[in-house]
């Protein structure tokens, strides 16, 4: 066999190929780039992270910030019920208690976080990591998806650009918020959805599109929700034929976002009965409009090669240079409509002016105003502006390079540079990202006009060798930038995460083993995270989430708790025994050293290592009795949290004898201060020296059948370091009221013995205000107070995360108290007949039961749930009739269309040379049948590809595709 004979074999077999199925199903449906879309973003991130010695590359993790105290112990918990099985409706390792579906309906409801399943115990963290990955390579997937539906063009180009998206500033700044990214993923792919309604009236990707964005993430699903509104508008000014035609788009488009909201109803309903429990329902509108940031600084954030915005700073607007260039070319070329170009600047303004004024910040974010990582609708602004560069390209590619669009490139560069120069003054230096991006930038430029003045044979090849060079330009680009975002978020040590957690696992088992009680409580006297109780695997008190009951969160700032309502949080550190008894807090472990006070309330029940698990020797059940006296608890702001204790129980139990009781100053001692009494407890000082800080020392007379407590507080951060001693024993110390005040224990002194407390100064401030109040807790009234309650307890006879069924005996009519946070899902039901149920405390679970022996069940559904369920099925058969209608009605316009179609075939005007193409398109508009298009003017054949042009064809008018 001859050369040429081989030729001709390997060409009939590469024209076999092209028009087989696997080429369609690669090339003219896109997979091949969608696979290259996802991998490409996935690999870059997952390099930069093994660059800076993320595990398994290296002993580092990725968990910082909120996605240590947060997201991390939040996603363990979600595996651990996907492995071990539990209710995702409820969880009890979260602040003694929590709508589970709510709190994940924006930390962990990702479909992804399933695949930790496949990770083995212990490689959790490494599961997170691979699937942050996963989710910044559909982002890029997806944008690539959306590129080639709106552009129609498969080749290469579409896989450069959706890298830009996928690791965009705002990808490289954010990434430690992973729940937001399955939404950021998705929302190209709803944009899509958009586009498909306006170009052809297709909904279906926009309905299943936004009903997954919703119910992975209903936070950022809101912005998509919004900018749907934004997008709509603009793609049918472009798209539709006509008014007629637009409000049967709008009609489609109102009709499935209902249809995406209702499927998605079984989350968002819960999510947003769930919400009002929180602090942020208290939120208000702005009344006066205000600015943020100074413009110019806003826009020089563009440039490339700059360290993203970690938790506070300018908005993650950057998405590379190449974007920067081409958006003069979008706005300038002679081929793009000027209705699209003035679509995009609207959409582009938006987006900018909600960034930086506080009404529209406070809207877009679910009109609330965010505690810190502003801007979090800022990737939508990457998104337009990469879409606008690609617009740019397209027509590049299809019409040629020319000299005016090769102008163009550098106005926007040079504008950014400028804006820099201005914003920076004299500190203004060429180096850093300045110089960086501008090396960038002359690079890309330079590939355009060696593109342009290089003399290629086709320019198929000349498109093919500037798509490869732009890649590697811009892939380079984008592997510097995400190195430099795991360098600004930063990591942390893989294996100092969790704390002594082989330790507390033990300890944790062996209670579990040994305990004879269905539920109980557990604790920790050192928080590492703020959500330990979800970190280690037990039931717990504590929680900081944006779904911290506000209710909740007040009554354990009046017990004398860690406490913010602002911050979302609520949690354990150290309190009284009778705060311990009143939570159910049945064990308390210390980790690192032995406890140095309560011995007489707290024995030593396990150790393991330097661990120490301690059990209270007065436990109270999930329930028990209370007088009816506790619902005349006054609402009042309890400055005092011992005489909290005291009413409280006083309205419990009847029990008038004081448990708490105020204790004098023995001595004061002051070293740099100057200190008045206001008042008991409360003081001002005055630092007095030319050193930083000072103290002051107040000793305590210890007393036989009593126990020390106190209370501190450094108002506005003046005093944070408090250390306790009792004798020569320190109890406790180091920046204890830092940000809340706090009860503490005082030891074990009695009569003969005394303890300390010594406040220091925050060097910070050298006038200020704190708070000391010593209380001696009375022995014998403490056990008198519970022996009344403990008399009259619920005893668990069955247990499951919503299901309790247990026995009481009560000796007269009275209310049980039920240590759970209250909310209406709780339904309890005694001997069989449902109780109305009631808040005690202003957070708290209370019923009433009469005088005798009962069987109580109590069972829970979240708020919202069974309405949600209803609808989304209620939804989903909407849809299923919806498409259903649809296919018999494309049934009945065949019938009435075939006839017409197949006298076409004689009609078609002269200029059109392939006149079969042409037939075949009109059928295929008429009868959906998937053969080929037309593009204006331009034949696409079977196969995708276009019919080779002369190079004198470039001077035609340019391509007219529109975003």
């Amino acid at each position: 066999m001859n050369k040429e004979e081989k030729r001709a074999v390997v060409h009939t077999k590469m024209e076999r190929f092209r028009k087989g199925k696997f080429y369609g199903i690669l090339f003219e449906k896109g997979v091949l780039f969608f696979l290259l879309s996802f991998l490409i973003p996935f690999l870059i991130m997952l390099y930069a992270f093994g660059v800076y010695g993320v595990h398994p590359f290296g002993d580092r993790q990725i968990l910082v910030v909120d996605l240590w105290h947060q997201y991390y112990p939040f996603f363990r918990v979600v595996r651990e019920k996907l492995m071990n099985g539990g209710s995702f409706l409820y969880s009890w390792e979260n602040g003694m208690g929590t709508n589970f579906l709510s709190m994940i309906s924006y930390y962990a409801a990702s479909p992804l976080n399933w695949l930790s399943a496949f990770f083995s115990d212990g490689h959790e963290r490494d599961a997170l990591t691979f699937i942050l990955c996963a989710k910044i390579g559909f982002a890029g997937a997806f944008f690539s998806t959306f590129l080639r539906y709106t552009f129609r063009r498969r080749d290469f180009s579409i896989c450069m650009f959706s890298v830009m998206y996928a690791l965009c500033s705002y990808t490289l700044g954010y990434y430690w918020n992973v729940m937001w990214f399955d939404t950021v993923a998705l929302f190209p792919l709803v944009m899509t959805g958009i586009v498909m309604i306006c170009r052809e009236g297709r909904w279906k990707v926009f309905t299943f599109g936004l009903a997954l964005s919703l119910a992975a993430n209903y936070y950022v699903g809101y912005f998509t929700c919004i900018f749907s509104v934004i997008m709509f508008a603009s793609a049918g000014i472009i798209e539709c034929k006509g008014i007629k035609d637009w409000f049967r788009k709008l009609l489609i488009m109102i009709r499935s976002s209902l249809l995406g909201g209702g499927l998605a109803a079984f989350m968002l309903l819960p999510a947003y009965f769930g919400l009002q429990l929180t602090y942020s329902a208290n939120n208000t509108m702005p009344k006066t409009m205000t600015f943020y940031e100074d413009w110019r600084k806003i826009f020089a954030n563009l440039l490339s090669y700059n360290a993203p915005a970690k938790v506070d700073g300018l908005p993650n607007f950057a998405c590379g240079m190449l974007a920067v260039m081409l958006f003069g070319v979008f706005l300038f070329s002679f081929g793009i409509k000027i209705r699209e170009k003035i679509s995009v600047l609207i959409m582009l303004g938006i987006i900018t002016v909600s960034c930086n004024m506080n009404i529209l910040n406070f809207i877009w974010h679910g009109f609330h105003f965010t505690n810190q990582i502003p801007y979090r609708f800022a990737f939508i602004f990457s998104f337009v502006l990469a879409a606008a560069a690609f617009r740019a390209f397209d027509i590049i590619l299809s019409r040629g390079i020319r000299i005016y669009q090769l102008v163009l490139m550098i106005i926007a560069p040079v504008t950014v540079f400028v804006l820099n120069k201005m914003v920076k003054g004299e500190e203004f230096r060429f180096e850093g990202a300045i110089r960086s991006s501008a090396i960038i930038t002359g690079a890309f430029w330079l590939i355009f006009l060696a593109a342009k003045v290089f003399p290629f044979k086709t320019r198929e090849k000349r498109s093919v060798m500037l798509i490869i060079a732009l890649s590697a330009a811009v892939f380079s680009e984008f592997i510097s930038n995400a190195q430099l975002g795991v360098k600004t978020v930063d990591t942390t040590g893989y294996y100092d995460y969790p704390a002594s957690y082989g330790e507390v696992r033990e300890l944790l088992d062996v209670t579990k083993k040994t305990e004879k009680s269905l539920f109980y409580r557990t604790e920790m006297t050192n928080t590492y995270t703020l959500n330990d109780s979800s970190l280690y695997g037990y039931y717990g008190v504590s929680q900081f989430s944006s779904a911290a009951n506000v209710s909740v969160t007040t009554l354990f700032k009046r017990l004398g708790l860690y406490a913010s309502e602002a911050g979302n949080r609520y949690y354990y550190r150290t309190s009284t025994p009778v705060v311990n008894s009143l939570l159910g807090i049945k064990y308390i472990i210390k980790k690192g050293s032995t406890l140095n006070s309560e011995a007489w309330v707290l024995e030593e029940n396990d150790k393991a290592g330097e661990s120490h698990c301690y059990k209270n020797r007065y436990p109270l059940s999930l329930g028990f009795m209370v007088s009816e006296n506790i619902l005349r608890m006054e609402d009042n702001g309890a400055a005092n949290p011992f005489e909290y204790q005291n009413a409280l129980i006083r309205r419990a139990t009847g029990i008038e004898d004081k448990m708490f009781v105020p204790q004098p100053v023995a001595l004061a001692e002051y070293d740099d201060l100057e200190v008045t009494k206001n008042g008991y407890g409360n003081y001002t000082f005055r630092n007095t020296s030319d050193q930083p800080t000072g103290s002051a020392t107040y000793t305590y007379d210890c007393l036989d059948g009593s126990y020390l407590y106190g209370y501190a507080n450094g108002t506005g951060g003046t005093c944070d370091t408090v250390e306790i001693k009792c004798g020569e024993d320190i109890v406790d110390s180091g920046k204890l009221i830092e940000s809340y005040p706090i009860v503490f224990p005082m030891g074990n002194g009695q009569a003969g013995e005394t303890s300390t407390v010594k406040l220091t100064s925050n060097k910070d401030h050298q006038t200020g205000n704190f708070k000391l109040m010593v209380y001696a807790l009375n022995r014998e009234n403490f056990e008198r107070a519970y022996c009344a309650l403990a008399d009259e307890q619920l005893h668990i006879t069955d247990f499951t995360d919503r299901d309790i069924k247990g026995e009481i005996k009560v000796n007269e009519d009275g209310i049980m108290f039920l240590s759970i946070p209250f909310e209406k899902g709780w339904k309890v039901y005694i001997d069989g007949e449902k109780a109305e149920t009631f808040k005690l405390l202003q957070s708290m679970t209370g019923v009433r039961v009469p005088k005798g022996s009962h069987s109580v069940r109590l069972k829970y559904t979240p708020e919202g749930f069974p309405l949600g369920v209803t609808i989304t099925f209620l939804s989903l058969g909407l849809v299923l009739l919806t498409v259903f209608c649809d296919k018999r009605r494309r049934i009945m316009q065949r019938r009435h269309s075939v006839p017409a179609v197949d006298n076409i075939r004689d009609e078609i005007p002269s200029p059109y040379t392939n006149r079969a193409e042409i037939y075949d398109q009109v059928r295929e508009s008429l009868l959906g049948e998937d053969i080929g298009r037309v593009e204006d003017t331009e034949v696409v054949l079977y196969d995708g590809s276009r019919p080779e042009k002369k190079e004198g064809e470039n001077a035609q008018s340019e391509s007219d595709n529109s975003i």
